[in-house]
């Protein structure tokens, strides 16, 4: 199961999708998060590439978005997983084409729908992702991280932002069991004594009752939910006194502006996750429908340089890469 997820809105995850498609030799299951394949962009207004399915690929769509459908289908099953656009349904592709693609919005959702088609098929499944959805990563084999020029007019700014997207999305598994008898959904302190269990579930709220709670014998910090700006702000301000290691379920659950995300990463802290991500791939697209574009040799070398990986623009690749 591989999943696209992108720096930004309109990065080029469904020009990668499409890419990925046609180099696949074997059938594919295609769904996304929310709707996608429209000529016309929901949000921005702008043109997106449609997906194009082939005969024999499997799709996963609202049912309201048969009828824009270009692709001639069977339809296989109507399933229970409801959109705002109608149930999501299954259909077997009959005829090649293009076609409009709306999936489940939750990550439980999305989970039921991948059960129910593996039961039923052994083809490798596609999510189509959302750059505000990174959460669905958390449940695939595999991710494909797509950065766009969408994100910034400012190429250097782009390669900066998406250095520490990728540092979140890669961080480490945590390599000592330290939650072995803990309440992994409550925030819990670890020190040279031993854990402290706080409580409370979340950080929303209770940022000043955990800042009591540390003290500079203070190891570690397990996050059961989202890691938050404010918290991240009083850390700054506390930094001096207070270092120490961060635990979090997975590197979705870290929701932080691009400037406290690159403030946490330059602190001399490890940062770690109970369920790591696996990304296969980074793909850049250095045009942007809003009009304006990235030298592309360059933009690649440059993500390539920051981020440790080599990078891939898909539209000048061929199939082995």
């Amino acid at each position: 199961m591989v999943s696209i997820v992108g720096n930004a809105k309109n990065a080029g995850k469904t020009t990668v999708l499409n890419e990925v498609i046609k180099h696949k030799n074997e059938c594919l299951m295609i769904t996304s998060i929310g709707l996608d394949g429209e000529e016309i962009d929901q949000v921005t207004f702008l043109e997106k590439p449609q997906v194009y399915v082939r005969k024999n690929d499997i799709i996963a769509t609202a049912k309201d978005c048969l009828q824009q459908c270009l692709a001639s289908f069977s339809f296989v099953q109507e399933t229970s997983i409801q959109t705002a656009i109608g149930p999501v349904v299954i259909c077997e592709v009959d005829q090649p084409g293009k076609v409009l693609i709306a999936g489940p919005s939750t990550v439980d959702d999305m989970d039921r729908l991948i059960q129910e088609l593996a039961s039923k098929y052994r083809h490798q499944i596609l999510i189509d992702g959302a750059f505000s959805r990174q959460s669905f990563a958390r449940i695939s084999e595999t991710t494909i991280f797509v950065i766009g020029a969408n994100a910034s007019i400012d190429m250097h700014q782009t390669v900066e932002e998406a250095y520490y997207a990728y540092r979140k999305l890669t961080l480490p598994k945590v390599d000592i069991d330290v939650l072995m008898h803990q309440n992994k959904n409550h925030i819990v302190l670890f020190n040279e004594q031993g854990a402290i269990d706080l409580g409370f579930d979340t950080l929303l709220g209770n940022e000043v009752d955990v800042f009591k709670s540390i003290t500079d014998h203070t190891k570690w910090l397990y996050i059961p939910k989202s890691l938050t700006d404010e918290f991240i702000n009083r850390w700054i301000n506390h930094y001096d006194r207070y270092r120490f290691d961060i635990i979090v379920q997975s590197s979705v659950n870290i929701q932080l502006s691009n400037q406290n995300l690159s403030h946490l990463f330059k602190m001399n802290c490890g940062v770690f996750v109970l369920h790591p991500i696996n990304v296969s791939k980074v793909c850049v697209n250095p045009f942007s429908p809003r009009g304006y574009n990235y030298d592309g040799l360059q933009f690649k070398e440059m993500i390539s340089e920051r981020l440790g990986v080599k990078a891939i623009n898909v539209k000048e690749v061929d199939k082995d890469e």
